[in-house]
């Protein structure tokens, strides 16, 4: 069950199907998508399994409470949610800078599809709070695993991504965004409640 969990919210976070659709309106080739699939997972794979071994080391560094960024993660993730309910794209993912780097073509599988695109502030703090909460190996193991399986699929999707296009459309996508932004909107909250939660017992 925590496998699950794990898997379900980091692949609603990151949503590889959102990076997929940017990739082939700019990829003009079979080969230039598996050059971009590559790095960007690569990139995701690397920042993800840094977050999880040494985020926790980093937060007792600078003093900051896992309740403090559950409930900042928590707002991120609820301002991205409202955005893909509306099946706009979340601007806590990108900036108008990076969006333009995006048609320069300049190394886009590490900045922008690698970072932030698929590993941007959501995934970043949802990371840091599922690290912190999973107290056993086995629990961590399994986060690693969820991470391992998430980095496949952000693959094949990149992969597939102008069969995706193709087949979704403007409808689909927005559709998909809606339903993802849902879970998304669930998890922040989820987070946000338990972070005053824990932080108000702390104060009594």
């Amino acid at each position: 069950m925590e496998f699950l969990k794990y898997f379900i919210s980091l692949l609603v976070i990151v949503d590889p199907f959102f990076a997929a659709v940017i990739v082939s309106t700019i990829a003009n080739s079979v080969t230039e998508v598996k050059s971009i699939g590559k790095g960007a997972t690569l990139t995701f794979l690397v920042a993800s399994l840094i977050t999880i071994l040494f985020g926790e080391a980093f937060l007792k560094l600078i003093g900051v409470s896992v309740f403090s960024i559950k409930i900042f993660g928590g707002l991120i993730l609820l301002h991205m949610a409202f955005q893909m309910l509306q099946a706009h794209k979340p601007k806590t993912k990108h900036t108008d800078r990076e969006e333009e780097a995006v048609y320069e073509k300049n190394n886009i599988s590490v900045i922008p599809i690698g970072i932030p695109i698929l590993f941007g502030p959501g995934a970043f703090t949802t990371l840091l709070i599922f690290r912190e909460e999973a107290s056993t190996l086995f629990s961590m193991l399994q986060l690693m695993l969820a991470v391992l399986s998430l980095a496949v699929i952000i693959y094949f999707s990149i992969l597939n991504s102008l069969f995706f296009s193709k087949r979704l459309g403007p409808t689909g996508i927005g559709v998909m965004m809606r339903i993802f932004g849902l879970f998304t909107g669930a998890l922040g909250s989820q987070f946000v409640v338990d972070g005053i939660k824990h932080l108000w017992m702390e104060g009594q």
